[in-house]
């Protein structure tokens, strides 16, 4: 009986382990070091598509740019900006299903996100910090 017990702990920890480390390897084994997930590659896909560039020319700006400062670069005013980042959302979650009432609530949050930002490049938006994709991390 003793023998069962011990053999049933060390399985539940080794598979304890094994969830704990398999988000951290799949991030290593994605080239994805610097924290930024499967979100963030897509938002950054989705932005730079608006902008007419890759992915990894964006990225390459945003090095030494915030996302305001690349857009209005690219020629865009803030506004319009943001009406390309809503409509892309917009079209982005149609096409997963939401309801309308989903999407509206969801660009309601976006809007004021928008109209509280200051275009620093600090993530920080309605009371709070972040580090977010339009900050420039220099």
């Amino acid at each position: 009986m003793k023998k069962l017990l011990l053999t049933g702990s060390v399985i539940l920890g080794l598979a304890t382990a094994g969830l704990m480390v398999a988000p951290s390897f799949a991030n290593a084994q994605s080239g994805n070091s610097n924290g930024n997930g499967y979100g963030y590659e897509q938002a950054l896909e989705s932005k730079a598509k608006i902008l007419n560039m890759t992915a990894e020319q964006l990225r390459t700006q945003l090095e030494t740019k915030t996302m305001l400062q690349v857009a209005e670069d690219s020629g865009l005013t803030t506004a319009q900006w943001q009406t390309q980042l809503q409509t892309a959302a917009t079209q982005r979650w149609q096409d997963r299903g939401l309801t309308q009432a989903e999407i509206d609530s969801r660009l309601q949050t976006m809007q004021d996100r928008q109209a509280n930002c200051d275009g620093d490049g600090s993530g920080a938006q309605l009371g709070g910090s972040g580090n977010g994709m339009h900050r420039n991390n220099n």
